[in-house]
């Protein structure tokens, strides 16, 4: 099982967000059940879809990924995006966004590294 952390800033985008996403929270519940079974460190099983899921970088202490969460009743091109990190069994949401704040994703990507940098 993994463990999870979020970014204190995290907590405020997700809040932010859910005024435009009513079912954040519920997609990330349900989001953090496929980690645990996608990123198992002992016998991991790809079901997240690799068009929906996009490593961004990795160094050799963490790896940085983007997904493309689902969130009940939007479209998937209109879906929060949500950068997170892994460090062995520890999984740390970083930072949220979505298109609909037309967000620039290079900008959102180094935010993502010097958040995960600060927590690791």
């Amino acid at each position: 099982m993994l463990s999870f952390s979020s970014h204190t800033s995290f907590e405020k985008e997700v809040e932010d967000l859910r005024r435009q996403f009513g079912k954040i929270v519920e997609g990330l519940e349900s989001f953090k059940k496929l980690c645990d079974v996608q990123f198992d460190p002992v016998s991991p099983k790809q079901i997240i879809a690799p068009a929906k899921l996009h490593r961004v970088t990795q160094n050799d202490i963490w790896t940085l990924w983007k997904v493309e969460l689902a969130v009940k009743g939007v479209r998937s091109n209109q879906s929060p995006r949500v950068w997170f990190a892994i460090k062995g069994t520890t999984l740390v949401f970083l930072c949220a966004s979505s298109h609909v704040n037309n967000y620039s994703d290079n900008d959102m990507s180094s935010v993502a590294i010097a958040r995960a940098t600060e927590f690791f």
